[in-house]
């Protein structure tokens, strides 16, 4: 069985700025390459999953998902190998970009993007984690039977009382640095 850690990107490992248009012109958190290092050290797989419905709304090309994740890929495996794979959604239904503007089964929190990438009986339920800013990754992960875990840096502060609304059993950090230290 394999112990997974699935990252949101925008407001979890870099600063959320609506629609990022220019790979160049991500934040990524201080804290990031550490958290992830000390997750990876600890024995998890890593894998960014990320709602990109920019593309779909016109607001960057596929080209432009592409550099970001050839970024963020090329800065947390720069030493070693950190994440496993990154994916991406570029569907969303009110779209303008007639190819992208769909229904899909990848945006989260359905578990479309996971299906591509892992069996989804080889995931050790109760040692594997879905960490995000919002409520739909929280979704995700109760939709994938593992532990929700939310951090407060991006929508996670505004976020919180929608999602403690819900009977969901979450586990709150105050980022992901946070979370990494903590996990066994």
């Amino acid at each position: 069985m394999r112990k997974i850690v699935f990252l949101d990107r925008d407001g979890t490992i870099c600063e959320d700025s609506d629609y990022l248009d220019d790979f160049r012109k991500m934040k990524i958190f201080s804290f990031s390459y550490d958290a992830l290092a000390i997750i990876k050290n600890k024995g998890y797989e890593i894998y960014v999953i990320t709602n990109q419905s920019g593309v779909a709304k016109g607001k960057f090309s596929l080209e432009e998902a592409e550099n970001q994740k050839k970024f963020v890929l090329a800065y947390f495996n720069r030493e070693k190998k950190l994440i496993e794979d990154y994916l991406y959604c570029p569907h969303h239904k009110e779209g303008v970009v007639e190819k992208f503007s769909f229904e899909c089964n990848c945006r989260k929190p359905k578990t479309g993007m996971i299906e591509k990438i892992n069996t989804l009986s080889e995931i050790d339920r109760k040692n594997s984690y879905v960490v995000g800013d919002k409520l739909i990754d929280i979704e995700l992960a109760v939709n994938l039977g593992v532990n929700p875990v939310l951090v407060l840096t991006g929508y996670g502060n505004e976020e919180q009382k929608k999602i403690m609304e819900k009977d969901y059993n979450v586990l709150i950090f105050n980022n992901l640095l946070d979370f990494a230290n903590s996990i066994i």
